[in-house]
């Protein structure tokens, strides 16, 4: 019989996963405003690129240090100083009246995305019951497709009454009132690390090199890497594919873009049930992979064809969403401790940061210069097959931690 302190505190499990579905609003608010923000601004397609890859660009440079110093001073604390830096960049960033002005603002809001999604689900991890482990980190795997996706849904109906730069504001106030519910709502909660204010440079760079040279973590950034880099090139760039190539409206590209980011979800939930039932994660990486790649050939086709590129972006979607519930799950049982959690999850969110500052600017060159989407199908094929290569290197690897 299960008591009532025997039960995860799922109440408590959601707000913390909200604070990952607004971080995803930042990431998800770019892509429908694109063309305007070029019009506004002046930039070319390449500038355009880096407007959604900067805000990864955080996560590249410092996501293991991020979730080292996640577990030395506390995850709750960084949690909450990602959301302010997140709020201080939206609002800074509605004011920008420059192409480099504007990047500066990504790249703060960046640096608090990074803060969120490293701390949060280790955040989780402390305060779940271990027989639920499995389903909350498939949960938290939604977040970005489900924030993204909401934020693309409401898109229309807010620009309706402003621009872009009234929806940076709105998303800076709506952060401003989830941070103090979520400041308020986990007060009580004693999280491990929660009561060091201190960074022992020695430890840190200790237990960065413990996890970065640790072959099941590097293996699932590398993989993250993979991925990421596959997912934003395509999706990033979809509004703008539907509204030049095809005629679409703005707000039909955004919602189509929006259907296409939100059925990544089951994808995800997907891979979290079948890891539950013993399916192999390396297989289900392998597996997903190889769908992406087949995908991307209908997705960039060079017949100007809708239905086959959409469907081709709906079934790279889908299961593709079998591959962040893979990488994420392995967090807790690859790091090479339960103290070093954060610090792997933060290797592999490096990993993640990492593909997706590449890939919009690299599609967006090999576009440039070829003058033609058609390339975009064998540049992702080739890192699908990638991804294959490093899933079948994992399936060598046993998991280091167990729960």
């Amino acid at each position: 019989m299960t008591t009532k302190k025997d039960r995860s505190p799922w109440g408590l499990i959601l707000i913390l996963f909200g604070a990952g579905i607004l971080s995803a609003f930042q990431v998800g608010k770019v892509p429908p405003v694109l063309s305007d923000i070029r019009s506004e601004l002046m930039i070319s397609l390449f500038s355009a690129g880096w407007i959604l890859s900067i805000f990864n660009f955080t996560g590249l440079l410092l996501g293991t240090c991020t979730g080292a110093i996640a577990d030395a001073i506390g995850h709750r604390r960084l949690m909450l100083t990602g959301l302010v830096f997140q709020i201080i960049g939206c609002f800074s960033g509605s004011f920008a009246d420059s192409f480099y002005g504007l990047l500066a603002t990504r790249f703060l809001e960046g640096t608090g995305f990074l803060a969120v999604i490293i701390s949060t689900p280790t955040l989780i991890f402390q305060v779940v019951n271990p027989k639920d482990m499995k389903v909350a980190l498939s949960i938290w795997s939604c977040y970005l497709p489900a924030g993204a996706s909401l934020m693309m849904v409401l898109l229309p109906f807010i620009l309706t009454g402003t621009d872009w730069r009234g929806l940076w504001q709105i998303n800076a106030f709506i952060l401003i009132i989830y941070t103090l519910i979520l400041s308020k709502k986990t007060s009580h909660i004693k999280f491990m690390n929660q009561s060091s204010n201190k960074v022992h440079l020695k430890k840190l760079v200790k237990d960065i090199i413990r996890t970065s040279t640790c072959a099941g973590p590097l293996l699932l950034a590398l993989i993250f890497i993979a991925y990421a880099l596959q997912w934003l090139a395509v999706m990033g760039f979809l509004p703008t594919l539907i509204y030049e190539k095809y005629g679409f409206s703005k707000a039909a590209a955004s919602l189509l873009t929006a259907f296409m980011v939100f059925i990544n979800i089951f994808g995800n939930l997907a891979g979290g049930r079948l890891l539950k039932k013993g399916v192999k994660r390396w297989k289900l990486i392998a597996f997903a992979s190889c769908v992406m790649g087949a995908s991307s050939i209908a997705i960039y086709s060079g017949t100007s064809n809708f239905t086959l590129n959409y469907t081709g972006c709906l079934i790279f979607s889908v299961f593709g969403g079998l591959i962040p519930a893979s990488i994420l799950g392995g967090v807790p049982l690859y790091a090479p401790s339960k103290n070093l959690i954060a610090t792997t999850n933060g290797l592999v969110i490096q990993g993640g940061q990492s593909g997706q500052v590449m890939g919009p600017p690299i599609l967006a060159f090999l576009v440039s210069q070829t003058g033609s989407w058609s390339c975009g199908s064998w540049f992702l094929g080739s890192v699908a097959l990638l991804c294959v290569v490093l899933s079948l290197c994992l399936s060598r690897i046993k998991p280091a931690t167990l729960f």
